[in-house]
């Protein structure tokens, strides 16, 4: 209760402490308003079916989507508002219980104010962007800025739905004695709310910028009987207890942040992010309390206050993790130069933030520049990722990736891509020693050149071709049993026009590529067409309608070699997971793809499309289980309307 309490009196402090920096002569302006309430947005729906007769539950068979995006405007004040309504079924034509999200973003002035459903971003290390239920406030000056939130991560639920994870045998014998309907897990959730901050001193080029996030699950928000579940073990039903401090854990983070950035000049910029959180996987355990001297007495008076103020309780098992990262860029026209540094240290864990790696430092760098009269382009990147950052692991792993993209033009008509790129993977010793025949040290490199041409006649015609070379390579020589070293080579050719007189464009593509390795050969020739017509073309009415049709024949032979008996023995195991005959036996596979589809704009305000597709692919592999023919057959409609209107109109304007 303390926490929420100090984070409401942070809102109401903010909302009184930025006021003063908006100028209260601005409302005269409203004087000078004609309509006092207008209302713009966008409602609309999508519509989706699809069937697939490998059906491992990839796809919703039947799913719906509404949406409405509004503005509300009154007097100088901005009111977005968004509602959604989702529905996706587990069956064909039904519906399941919809998830519902609603969400307010009045704006005023410099301040945004969000109720319901949002998100926000403070720090890489603290809150990024994870939406949550609730209400909070944003404040966007020229020298200072704010911002918060309360709310909820998780809502509580009696069960998480999860993906089958049966074998391919378990998931054919369930399916020839119908028992494909126990194909999910159930597990409770608690609730998890959260609140965060951020506090910004200075202008957008030189700044400091604070944040720190709380966030929390409440062991309250199940009931006890929630915690009973089902679990189906053929017909059979039996009923297990989850114990709250065993199977499902409550967790606690409190994470600060710090981020700085500085501008000098116009050349050079810049900015460091920091990271420390405090996390408690499990807070059913008991609070420290830790015996000793003065020294461990000042400890623990410390860790009692921050326990009383109800910010934190810091108990067995809780982990302090630091991470950051720094950027250097150098602009000095036509050359720009870019320097990276991050690290995360191992378990580091922020209930508000995501999308990075733990235990790893990475370095970067990025140049580009313009050269020959701005008629060719150069692009340099380089990053290398090591971890072990605890020297902890077994073992310590290295990958650097490599990339050059050079594109010259030669006059209008001509132009010239080059692309190469390099993944390097390599292992080292750790806690242990890493033998020497299993250490990892490979590379994967691709090169790629496409040159194109336009021609401008009575019609714009355009031919390209492309010539890909991928090979993936190990470099450990001593390395023992099978290592298949696999170089792929690719060619393109592609041909486009639009037709000015009848509005038609017209394309047409081929691409052959061959992969080779030490266990077989795989071909692979696809061609590809399309045709888009714009049937009716008018102010207020068009109409288009396009179709698409994709032929693939692949051919796969082994290798007539000599092979070795690991590399035999690999082989078997790979032909009986894919149903082909390991040896000599070579297979031919036709896939086929098309997709129709039309699109209506009315007045700017109405759209509409419907779209139809179905594929037909050969000797698939979808989790393990060989599927001969796999057919995919979907339909989708969508359709929205924009609008903009005057609710209120003003009889007359003063000036």
């Amino acid at each position: 209760m303390k926490r929420r309490l100090h984070f409401l009196y942070f809102l109401c402090f903010s909302l009184l402490f930025g006021l003063p920096f908006t100028s209260m002569a601005q409302y005269s302006e409203l004087q000078t308003l004609v309509d006092p309430l207008t209302v713009s947005g966008t409602v609309g729906t999508q519509i989706t079916s699809s069937w697939n007769n490998a059906d491992l539950h990839y796809n919703s068979p039947f799913s719906t989507v509404a949406y409405a995006n509004m503005t509300f405007n009154a007097y100088g004040i901005s009111i977005p508002m968004s509602v959604n309504l989702i529905n996706v079924s587990a069956e064909q034509f039904a519906f399941s219980r919809p998830s519902f999200t609603m969400n307010f973003r009045p704006t005023w002035k410099k301040f945004t104010f969000y109720f319901g459903t949002a998100a926000m971003n403070f720090s890489n290390y603290t809150y990024n962007g994870i939406s949550f239920d609730g209400v909070g406030m944003e404040y966007k000056g020229n020298k200072f800025r704010f911002g918060g939130f309360y709310g909820n991560f998780n809502h509580a639920t009696t069960f998480r739905i999860e993906l089958d994870d049966r074998d391919a045998i378990q998931y054919l014998s369930d399916s020839l004695l119908g028992l494909n309907n126990v194909a999910y897990t159930t597990f409770p959730q608690f609730e998890r709310k959260a609140y965060a901050a951020h506090v910004a001193v200075g202008s957008m080029r030189n700044y400091v910028d604070f944040s720190v996030l709380h966030a929390a699950d409440d062991l309250n928000s199940l009931p006890s009987e929630w915690y009973m579940y089902n679990v189906f073990s053929s017909n059979v039903v039996d009923t297990a207890l989850i114990v709250r401090d065993s199977t499902i854990k409550g967790k606690e983070n409190l994470a600060l942040g710090l981020k700085g950035h500085f501008t000098i000049g116009k050349s050079v910029m810049f900015e460091a992010n920091l990271g420390a959180s405090l996390f408690t996987p499990d807070i059913t355990r008991e609070e420290i309390v830790l015996e000793g001297g003065d020294d461990v007495e000042l400890a623990n008076r410390l860790m009692g206050r921050l326990r009383n103020s109800g910010l934190y309780n810091i108990r067995y098992g809780s982990e302090v993790r630091f991470a950051g990262d720094a950027l250097l860029n150098l602009n000095f026209k036509p050359v720009s130069a870019t320097l990276t540094y991050r690290f995360v240290q191992p378990d580091y864990t922020s209930l508000g933030a995501n999308g990075f790696n733990q235990n790893a430092q990475t370095f970067g760098g990025n140049f580009s520049t313009y050269l020959l009269e701005n008629t060719a382009f150069l692009n340099l990147n380089g990053y290398l990722q090591r971890d072990n950052l605890d020297k902890k692991q077994l073992f310590t792993n290295q990958v650097g990736s490599y990339s050059v993209n050079w594109t010259n033009y030669f006059g209008d008509n001509i132009a010239l891509g080059f692309m190469y790129n390099a993944v390097t993977q390599k292992q080292s010793d750790g806690v242990m020693v890493v033998p020497e025949p299993v250490r990892i040290n490979q590379i994967a490199r691709s090169l790629d050149i496409s040159p194109s041409y336009t021609l401008s006649l009575d019609n714009d015609h355009t031919f390209g071709v492309n010539f890909n070379l991928l090979q993936n390579k190990n470099r450990n020589k001593k390395m023992e049993g099978v290592s298949f070293d696999v170089t792929t080579t690719s060619f393109g050719a592609g041909y486009e026009v639009y037709l000015t007189g009848s509005r038609i464009s017209l394309d047409a593509n081929y691409d052959y590529s061959l992969s080779r390795s030490v266990g077989n050969d795989y071909n692979s020739h696809c061609l590809s067409g399309g045709i888009t017509n714009i049937f009716i073309e008018k102010e207020n009415l068009t109409l288009t309608g396009n179709a698409r049709l994709t032929m693939a024949y692949n051919v796969e032979k082994s290798e007539a070699e000599e092979l070795s008996d690991t590399e035999k023995q690999v082989l078997r195991y790979l032909a009986h997971r894919t149903g082909a005959e390991a040896g000599t036996e070579m297979t031919n596979d036709l896939s086929l793809a098309a997709r129709l589809g039309t699109s209506l704009t009315y007045k700017d305000r109405h759209n509409a499309s419907l779209y139809f597709s179905i594929s037909n692919y050969s000797d698939n592999i979808i989790i393990g289980q060989h599927i001969a023919v796999n057919t995919d057959v979907r339909l989708m409609l969508e359709y929205s309307y924009s609008f903009a209107s005057r609710l209120i109109k003003s009889k007359k304007s003063k000036k």
